[in-house]
């Protein structure tokens, strides 16, 4: 690979995205042109002084699943030492950000400010920074150790409803179920000895910074701690964070209760609300050891996924799927509709907007043993082949929906909360109603061809019934030159047929159910089948195309974009619109690869409610 010429920059900006398994830094200059990938994989560096595994140490069986905190400053450091025997120019940084891991967190001990304000720049971070932890371990996102923290949420708020203060219902990675944890059972002592906590992400700024940084606002969400219409930490979602809810401990008194409450929000600090200015210049540490500007500037990192958003100049209403062994749907939105079973965060460069975020276990696992059974019954040698699969796709390609849907799930399933099982279904005609039978394979004609189309059409049709809350204020099926008389007229005519759907426990609205996304994002494996990322996008109908995109980079990316667009607020002294300053340098139409489709939006509304009442009625969802 060709060196970058970094002489014909005037400015360079670095993203940083430390996940499970890498640190990954990428350089970008004022353009938003990619120079330069930096990375280091921890195991191949770090697995014998950490004795991780895929970048975590799995204790013991109780489910726990951590990563050491000083791996990741030796990361930094083997990084930037790498960068310096390149020669890099650090001096011509001026501005930072990126990612970490989402709902990770960090616990400080009573002398991390001193520590982090007075370090040497002869020696290493991690060396340094020994006795700035109170529990050198962070809980990784696999982590699935605090059922009993799950349970104890859920009995005190209730799923729904801390889905509506939070955006999110309680899972068991989230960080105020790890501190409940950290508090009432595996680590009290070090719980005593934390001076602040952090998020991944607030944990590398600080480390950049040279003291300890807030809570970026988006990361945030990702706690269930965070009360998000009305910005600010909820006092009971604390209290059962810090061991006191009156109905789940029996505190000694309300004093102690209040006491043990402002403890913890002392621990946790304030949450840093979404903004372009910075958190301060880098270190001095920084600037002696490797050669940075003093005057560069560190901007607030967030979660990854979101990292992930603002990789795109992604608009209100634009979906970014990514099929991938899950299948995970990222949205913009104005609509804070929250719901159990999606998750809601703030969006970490556009004020009074929301990332939306619903994520299935079943995707290619799923479509894979569809195409297994269908090469099998055609003896094709090759089991890992597609063409017949894409071949059956490709004979439905503009045939309306058959009436015929199927719900695959091999192993449990997220969303919605069910066990493993496998349902076909035809929509039968009775007296002018529709009504859903469960019928076995080969009974009404179903057929393991059938499969191949059904499976397609129940992912794609159950990402379209979820997102359409999150869209419905702002999205409609409608044109310009349509009347509001024939959205009525749409869903009179689907109602009548299946009465009222609900979603997830929720009915749907007339908004929800004819809401459209603006442009939908194709990008993980199966984004690659043409045939399938086809059929997706003449179901979810977006009004402003599809795009099959590459983003191999996109949380580093998404970080270096933040730390530019920041920066360019900054010299400005006002508020960019975030999409609007990626468009200026970034063309979707021009550098995006966007393909045509056969809009089949109003034939699947049949579907919709075919799936809807499949879900509702037959479905054995756990509790």
């Amino acid at each position: 690979m060709t060196e970058p010429n970094y002489s014909t920059s005037k400015s360079l900006f670095l993203g940083f995205d430390l996940s499970t398994q890498q640190l990954k830094i990428i350089v970008t200059n004022e353009n938003l042109k990619g120079l330069k990938t930096y990375n280091v994989e921890f195991d191949n560096q770090f697995k014998e002084k950490y004795k991780i595994y895929k970048g975590v140490i799995i204790p013991g069986d109780d489910g726990e699943i951590v990563s050491p905190v000083a791996m990741w400053l030796d990361a930094i450091n083997y990084l930037f030492d790498k960068m310096s025997k390149d020669k890099f120019p650090f001096d011509k940084v001026v501005g930072i950000s990126g990612s970490g891991q989402q709902h990770g967190s960090v616990y400080w001990s009573n002398e991390a400010d001193k520590l982090l304000k007075n370090l040497n720049p002869s020696q290493d971070l991690s060396e340094q920074l020994k006795p700035a932890f109170s529990w050198e371990m962070s809980p990784n996102w696999q982590d699935h150790s605090t059922i009993p923290e799950a349970n104890a949420f859920h009995k005190a708020i209730g799923k729904e409803n801390l889905a509506k203060i939070t955006g999110s219902r309680a899972h068991l990675r989230f960080t105020g179920l790890q501190i409940r944890k950290f508090v009432t059972r595996s680590h009290q002592r070090e719980y005593e000895h934390t001076s602040r906590i952090s998020l991944v992400s607030s944990f590398v700024t600080s480390i950049l910074l040279g003291k300890i940084d807030d809570i970026e606002q988006s990361d945030g969400c990702g706690m269930n701690l965070y009360d998000i219409r009305n910005t600010k930490y909820d006092d009971e979602l604390l209290a059962i964070a810090a061991g006191v809810h009156t109905t789940l401990d029996n505190p000694k008194s309300k004093e102690h209760q209040q006491e043990k409450i402002e403890e913890l929000k002392q621990k946790l600090g304030p949450i840093k609300p979404i903004t372009y200015e910075s958190s301060g210049s880098i270190s001095k540490y920084f600037v002696k050891k490797y050669g940075f500007n003093q005057s560069c500037k560190i901007y607030s990192f967030t979660g990854d996924n979101l990292a992930t958003i603002i990789s795109l100049p992604l608009q209100p209403n634009d979906c970014l799927i990514s099929l991938g062994t899950s299948t995970t749907v990222l949205l913009i939105t104005e609509n804070y509709n929250p719901s159990s079973q999606y998750h809601l965060f703030d969006h970490p460069t556009m004020p009074k907007h929301y990332m939306g975020m619903i994520c299935y276990s079943n995707g290619s696992v799923a479509r894979e043993k569809i195409r297994d059974e269908i090469n099998k019954k055609y003896n094709v040698e090759d089991h890992t082949s597609w063409e017949k699969f894409d071949e059956i796709l490709q004979k439905n390609e503009s045939e309306p929906f058959d009436d015929k849907l199927g719900i695959y799930f091999p192993i449990g399933e997220i969303v919605p909360q069910a066990p493993a099982q496998t349902i076909r279904a035809v929509l039968k005609k009775d007296s002018e109603k529709y009504k859903v039978k469960k019928c076995e394979l080969g009974a009404d004609n179903f057929t393991i061809d059938d499969d191949a189309l059904a499976i397609v059409e129940s992912q794609t049709l159950s990402c379209r019934l979820r997102a359409g809350p999150m869209l419905s204020k702002s999205s409609s099926t409608t044109e310009n030159k349509e009347s509001p008389q024939q959205d009525q007229e749409i869903y009179t005519k689907l109602i009548s047929k299946f009465g009222k759907l609900y979603t997830d426990g929720k009915e749907q609205t007339q908004n929800s159910l004819l809401s459209r996304p603006n442009r939908c994002y194709y990008v993980g494996g199966a984004s690659n089948n043409q045939y399938i990322i086809n059929k997706m996008g003449s179901i979810l109908g977006p009004k402003n195309g599809n795009f099959k995109v590459e983003i191999p980079n996109a949380c580093a990316l998404g970080g270096a974009y933040k730390a530019s667009w920041s920066y360019e607020c900054e010299l400005q002294q006002k508020h960019i619109p975030y999409d609007e300053y990626l468009k200026k340098l970034f063309s979707v139409n021009q550098e995006l690869e966007s393909f045509k489709v056969i809009d089949q939006w109003n034939e699947y509304f049949d579907g919709v409610g075919m799936l809807a009442k499949m879900e509702e009625a037959l479905l054995k969802t756990d509790d």
